[in-house]
């Protein structure tokens, strides 16, 4: 018997009839997706005969080394297991999870990514790399070529990535690479060529450092997300330009977001973009962002390039009295995301004279302060402030005090708006019907 079958068992109900296992294929697979590791999943074939095999066909594996590297006895035990696993499925799979860390020589990890990818695997998720942090990931010929492969996700724990000299991904629609050094600027480029059908683009905290410009040009890309992106050893950061005609939600954070410049992103519908100050400001926000409806963006950076958009406007025109307001006529939905320390509520109010016609309004508060603090509107100001355009307004209760809001149902127009601070928030929502 192979060291990984189980003696079979069989769960009946009283009567001695076993209800489950009469059940269709369908519902015992979906069932057994619900478990979280396959290792669960494959425990099952000791149910009965009808279970033995069943796990076989189940779409997805999830697999995880739990074992420290030193422990050989349990690391080569796992090995063993992740090829009998995957030697004896009986159908395709749907997505394939491996967690092993550096446990493993990058031979042995070529041959488990080849047999996902001879099983027409169409979700991958790799989490490895090698032990010597000066060592490059180089990615077989087989995942590069594969016709079936739909969307791949790297965690490299900031080692390099290579790409073979080979046009790939024909099928790939949603790339994710996490801690991975990316500063060799050719294979985000190598990436974007050789995926013409790709609509998502994920970058968590990869090394850019040596990176003047991170060039995004995707003619079908619709989703890009960079998130905290690593610093320069100078504490410096390059920046990205963005030429995507088809892209609808772009999310920017950290240092990569002080720095960048829109083309041809007619299609935005949402933006978010949260930089991490730490000088001057170099982006020009407007008007590469001017069809969005939904913009989530730190409240002092957008008061500084709207103050610098005013300023730039007007100077080119060399007239005072011509209209240079920063220019967001579809906007529906602002998030103002800032700290306590930041926060002015006459800043507030300068940023939103110039979108009356918002629908739905946001206040972010990041930080925890210590002890409670209120600020308070007068009527005046909150005219100013809230138009009756305004249908929805979201802030934070904090500290099991709900904040106050009073409405002029006959003018329908928000009348006061106290926000409360303190160590603990969450949202609360006010609609207007």
């Amino acid at each position: 018997m192979n060291k990984f079958e189980q003696p079979n068992k069989t769960t009946k109900s009283k009567d001695g009839v076993d209800f489950i296992s009469n059940m269709p294929d369908s519902i015992l697979l979906l069932i057994l997706s619900f478990l979280f590791f396959t290792e669960e999943v494959i425990q099952t074939s000791i149910l009965s005969r009808r279970w033995r095999y069943l796990w076989t066909s189940i779409p997805s594996l999830d697999l995880f080394s739990r074992f420290h590297r030193e422990d050989k006895l349990k690391t080569d035990e796992f090995k063993d297991f992740v090829f009998w696993v995957l030697a004896n499925r009986s159908s395709d799979l749907y997505r394939f999870s491996l967690d092993c860390y550096d446990y493993y020589s990058m031979s042995t990890v070529r041959r488990w990514i080849h047999m996902a990818v001879t099983r027409n695997v169409k979700q991958l998720q790799l989490t490895f790399y090698p032990e010597d942090e000066n060592e490059d990931v180089e990615l077989p010929h087989c995942l590069v070529t594969c016709c079936s492969l739909e969307a791949l996700m790297l965690d490299l724990n900031y080692r390099g990535l290579k790409l073979p000299n080979i046009i790939g991904f024909p099928g790939l629609k949603d790339l994710y690479l996490a801690y991975i050094d990316l500063r060799d600027g050719n294979v985000v480029k190598g990436f974007l060529e050789s995926c013409p059908s790709l609509e998502y683009l994920g970058l968590l905290d990869c090394m850019l450092c040596k990176l003047d410009l991170l060039c995004i040009s995707s003619p079908k890309l619709k989703k890009l997300s960079i998130l905290n992106v690593a610093l320069m050893d100078d504490g410096q950061s390059g920046g990205v330009k963005i030429c995507c005609p088809k892209l609808v939600d772009l999310e920017l954070r950290g240092l990569i977001a002080n720095n960048f410049l829109f083309e041809c992103l007619d299609s935005l519908n949402k933006a978010g973009i949260e930089p991490k100050l730490t000088g001057n400001i170099k982006s020009v926000l407007f008007p590469g962002i001017s069809h969005v409806e939904y913009l989530w963006i730190d409240l002092y950076f957008f008061s500084q390039v709207i103050h610098r958009e005013k300023y730039d406007t007007w100077r080119c025109l060399k007239c005072i009295n011509v209209a240079c307001n920063p220019a967001l006529p579809n906007l529906k939905t602002l998030a103002l995301i800032t700290a306590v320390d930041a926060f002015t509520m006459d800043e507030l109010i300068r940023i939103l004279k110039y979108y009356p016609k918002l629908e739905s309004l946001k206040l972010i508060v990041k930080e925890e302060f210590d002890g409670p603090e209120e600020r308070e509107l007068h009527e005046g100001d909150a005219r100013k402030m809230m138009t009756q355009d305004v249908k929805k307004v979201e802030f934070f209760e904090f500290k099991g005090e709900k904040p106050k809001l009073v409405l002029d149902w006959h003018e329908v127009t928000i009348m006061e708006m106290v926000f409360s601070w303190g160590t603990k928030g969450k949202y609360f929502s006010y609609n207007r019907l």
